[in-house]
């Protein structure tokens, strides 16, 4: 019986941490989060510009798949010039820094970049298990296509903003 209140006891825990972390807001939307930027200041769903399509790209800084394609991505950044880009990690924010002075992000007024610690509500919102993800977002927030590990080329992923 003591087996049997542990293991309820254990899930209903479980669930509630999920329950709380996964819910952040419409799963069709962009989620309500809170990221750290490299300079101190937080970005929040609130920040963003209204009206402006989003392109929320979740990445590990030391993927090779991740760097490759903001690689590719920052070649053909005119392409993005009328959509925002959220870069969102999980990674601590000295490695973030590193990899944002790296790639010289911050010259880039249409990219922002931060981390979510370990509060993993961007994560848990659009259920990442494989980086990059990528996540489509239309001028009025509503969520159009996502990729993940295989991402389009960054010219074909701006062509399906003008769709």
């Amino acid at each position: 019986m003591k087996k049997i209140s542990l293991v309820f006891l254990l899930l209903t825990v479980i669930l509630s941490v999920h329950a709380q972390t996964s819910q952040p807001g419409n799963k069709k939307g962009l989620p309500a989060f809170d990221i750290l930027q490299v300079d101190g200041s937080h970005l929040q769903l609130a920040d963003l510009k209204k009206d402006v399509p989003a392109m929320l790209v979740y990445f590990d800084p030391d993927c090779d798949h991740c760097m490759l394609f903001i690689q590719e991505m920052l070649k053909k950044i005119n392409s993005f010039s009328n959509i925002q880009i959220i870069m969102v990690t999980y990674v601590p924010l000295p490695n973030l820094k590193t990899f944002v002075s790296n790639l010289e992000l911050n010259k880039y007024n249409t990219i922002r970049v931060g981390t979510e610690g370990n509060k993993f509500i961007v994560r848990y919102h659009y259920n990442v298990m494989q980086f990059p993800y990528v996540a489509l977002h239309d001028k009025n927030g509503n969520l159009f296509a996502t990729y993940e590990s295989t991402v389009p080329e960054p010219a074909e992923l701006a062509a399906m903003f003008k769709k």
